[in-house]
């Protein structure tokens, strides 16, 4: 329940973080899309970027909707 509620915090009020090319992020689960993990940011245009994901499938995503994957 926790995890549900800081997504939606996440979600409305995250500010458009500045993504550089081969970020590895996360994709937090909305209304209209599950929850991903372990991708790679491969373009960005304004407040979309083009994702890889580990099976090899490629999605636009809202950069409010990608969490940066910290090592």
């Amino acid at each position: 329940m926790i995890s549900l509620l800081g997504s939606l915090y996440h979600f409305f009020f995250s500010a458009s973080q500045n993504m550089a090319i081969n970020t590895r992020v996360n994709r937090i689960a909305t209304i209209d899309g599950s929850e991903k993990i372990d991708g790679l940011v491969m373009k960005v245009e304004g407040s979309r970027a083009r994702v890889c994901w580990s099976k090899g499938e490629k999605t636009q995503e809202d950069l409010r909707n990608l969490i940066i994957i910290v090592d």
